[in-house]
């Protein structure tokens, strides 16, 4: 395991799209970290993910992915199967997969910039908008409604105080976007809406309000889905967004 500052790490890495889960992560502290100089694995603490930077030993790559089966588990319940995920560069990809055992599937992730002029917040017909700037906690925001695998996911000490936009039917939020990683000029977008209220323009209302807020501050957002998510990928471009990079993620279920 590396001795190394997360945020030292994190200077290794550019501040660009392909870059912010991890450079977030190890800016946010809250992960574990394997490796060496030569290359890493920063393990979240609070998601079921991992994120490599470099090509880092086979014993690196075992080591962070032990007990991955047991946290996907936690992440299991009613609407969720429990998937934890790691995260890899184009350059780190034959390394982790010959490394790990079987029983992992490789699915494809597209990265995407933002292309153009920040929006400004925006009002949307049939919700009331909230800015959270310092997290759901702090603007006391009722998430007890959310199915289970969101609420598991907001409750979280890092997800419960980053930046949030959410619109709100009869004083409950029904859909949301977050940072869920911050750099120094990028932020990763988070964002989701319950099933009886999509396709009304809430997301997208989320989406803006929140980065007109944090644009003021000189981040732009990076929009990350599954390839195999032609939903998220069709919304990325209606708002804005262009492919950046293409990454793979490492699966694995409870």
């Amino acid at each position: 395991m590396t001795r190394l500052d997360p945020t030292e790490l994190a200077l290794r890495f550019a501040d660009e799209p392909r870059y912010v889960d991890l450079r977030g992560l190890l800016l946010s502290g809250r992960c574990e970290l394997f490796g060496d100089e030569g290359g890493l694995v920063a393990r979240s603490i609070d998601f079921p993910f991992a994120a490599v930077g470099g090509v880092p030993s086979a014993e690196a790559i075992l080591a962070a992915a032990e007990g991955a089966q047991a946290r996907a588990a936690a992440w299991a319940g009613e609407d969720s199967e429990g998937e934890w995920h790691l995260l890899v560069q184009p350059e780190a990809v034959e390394r982790v997969g010959t490394a790990l055992p079987g029983g992992w599937r490789r699915r494809g992730v597209r990265l995407h910039r933002w292309s153009g002029e920040l929006p400004t917040a925006t009002r949307v017909e049939g919700a009331e908008m909230v800015l959270a700037a310092d997290g759901h906690v702090t603007a006391g925001l009722d998430l007890d409604h959310l199915p289970w695998s969101l609420r598991h996911e907001m409750r979280g000490e890092h997800a419960a105080r980053q930046p949030l936009a959410a619109a709100l039917v009869d004083g409950r939020p029904v859909a949301y976007c977050y940072a869920a990683f911050l750099t120094e000029s990028l932020w990763d977008v988070a964002v989701d809406t319950l099933q009886p209220y999509r396709r009304r323009g809430f997301a997208a209302a989320c989406f803006r309000t929140l980065a007109a807020h944090l644009g003021r501050q000189g981040k732009r957002p990076v929009w990350g889905a599954l390839t195999e998510n032609e939903a998220s990928l069709r919304l990325a471009a209606k708002l804005g967004f262009v492919p950046a990079a293409e990454l793979t993620s490492f699966v694995i279920t409870a």
